[in-house]
């Protein structure tokens, strides 16, 4: 099996897996919302904002460069996932010792409260959100491996779903709902961890040395993702202490619609990092484009489908997903579907920075569009709820494009133009039948998604370079089924 093919497999197995980890949490999260009612559910999404803002600080960027260490040196691997397991291991234990100080600070007694600091609890201890995942996937994902972790991912998210199901159907508590989220988690993780040592064999040694050296190269890299998570998670924090816990349930409910969605660009990225460190490491600048190229293609050709969807059926989503209690939150979607698109193409174009060693002024523009997001936030909230926050996080969304592009043009110069034209332009022709057409929507939509494909893929809506990553993926889905 020659690379593009491993590659396009890797990224199938990622998108089957995640896809569905995804799509069992977007069940969970309509069960939960439609028992807890637009309050609970705004305290349930308050909790894990706020316990994320301190996840993200036990990984500062570590994953990233051991995916892309291990792929430029195989031999490197036991001694660096070692010292970042140890690493990551001490960072967990002291942000989680901070997020329940600040918690017992700034929240008041109460269920909030306790949730807060259940929730928190299960990111530093799952095996999901943890840092100490990222360091458990990292061999698998410089070695184009994934199906270990995603069958593990996609068995235990199962179990973890069917319990908490059961848990809310029952009126249980929020703080206990969380705790049985953690309780059937932690087996996962340990399943995962026996694969991570029997596969990795990683040298575990306390060198606070080699902790710098790690730091040093990851810290661009984890300043750009605290940044990244004050920009997706500064909007639930900003809503819940501008507008209260109902707000925070109307555009939690459109941004987890959303949010789930980041599944597409983490599959086509996902063997995206390995390949072009290693292409860019030996100088071959013309793979390098062509990848980049072919990814941002992909991106948007499978990005503007959700912008047509959202647009045009974002209160018949809602409405079917989590009922008419939560017909406001219509608009939000409508909003963020369109900010959706861009973020497809974002999250190639940052991948590939990391990859060609522009990490450093990705982690400025990052900070700098983080605050903006904030001064956006608390302009809009006051005066048009959670509204106001989706309208803020599409322009973000819009600046950081135009950013990006600007920071990588040196390097790889832009993506196709035309083909994200002619993209553009069969998700028109589909738009039109869905509108036009006499037909139920189930049957509207299954029409015009295959007119859709088959425009794009046969009207260069995609670049040569993805057009073959498509075809790479078929070809090895048929050829390897099952192997590894």
């Amino acid at each position: 099996m020659n690379r593009m093919e491993q590659a396009a497999r890797n990224s199938g197995w990622v998108f089957i897996g995640r896809g569905a980890e995804r799509l069992i949490r977007i069940v969970v999260v309509v069960v939960l919302a439609r028992i807890l009612g637009v309050r609970g559910f705004g305290v349930y999404s308050f909790v894990f904002a706020f316990a994320e803002v301190f996840a993200i600080f036990t990984d500062v960027g570590l994953q990233t460069v051991l995916v892309r260490e291990i792929a430029r040196d195989r031999d490197s691997a036991p001694r660096l996932l070692g010292s970042a397991l140890v690493l990551k291991a001490v960072m967990a234990a002291s942000c989680w010792a901070a997020a329940c100080l600040i918690a017992i600070w700034i929240i008041p007694a109460g269920e909030s409260l306790w949730s807060a600091l259940a929730a928190s609890l299960l990111l530093f201890v799952s095996f999901r959100v943890t840092s100490l995942r990222t360091i458990l996937d990292a061999p698998f994902e410089a070695g184009l491996r994934m199906a270990v972790p995603i069958r593990i991912g996609v068995m235990t998210e199962l179990a973890s779903a069917a319990c908490l199901i059961a848990a809310a159907l029952a009126r249980w508590p929020l703080p206990a709902l969380i705790g049985v989220q953690l309780g059937v988690l932690l087996p996962g993780g340990l399943w995962l961890g026996l694969h991570f040592f029997r596969e990795a064999r990683p040298v575990i040694r306390f060198d606070p040395r080699h902790w710098l050296g790690l730091l040093r190269m990851a810290i661009p890299i984890g300043a750009a993702n605290i940044f990244l998570i004050a920009y997706t998670r500064s909007d639930l924090l900003m809503l819940e202490w501008l507008s209260g816990e109902s707000s925070v349930g109307m555009y939690s409910a459109a941004y987890k619609l959303t949010g789930s969605l980041a599944i597409v660009p983490i599959a086509i990225t996902v063997s995206l990092l390995p390949m072009i460190s290693r292409a860019f490491e030996e100088g071959d600048g013309e793979m390098v484009r062509k990848m980049y190229r072919g990814a941002a293609s992909l991106a948007v050709a499978a990005g503007l489908p959700i912008l047509i969807g959202g647009l045009i059926f974002s209160r018949e989503i809602i409405g079917a997903v989590y009922g008419p209690k939560f017909a406001p939150a219509a608009d939000a979607l409508s909003v963020l579907g369109v900010a959706t698109v861009l973020s497809f193409v974002l999250y190639v174009m940052t991948t590939t920075g990391v990859a060609v060693g522009r990490a450093g002024l990705f982690t400025v523009y990052a900070g700098v569009l983080a605050l903006l997001n904030i001064v956006l936030n608390a302009a809009l909230i006051p005066s048009f709820d959670f509204l106001g926050a989706s309208w803020a996080t599409l322009i973000v969304e819009g600046f950081m494009l135009a950013a990006g592009l600007a920071v990588l043009r040196p390097e790889v110069g832009l993506p196709s133009g035309g083909a994200a034209l002619r993209a553009a332009g069969a998700a028109a022709a589909s738009a039109a039948v869905l509108a036009w057409v006499p037909a139920p929507l189930g049957a509207n939509l299954f029409i015009a998604l295959v007119l859709y494909a088959t425009l794009v893929y046969k009207g260069r809506g995609l670049t040569p370079e993805g057009v073959a990553a498509v075809q790479s993926l078929f070809v090895s889905k048929f050829r390897h089924p099952r192997g590894e």
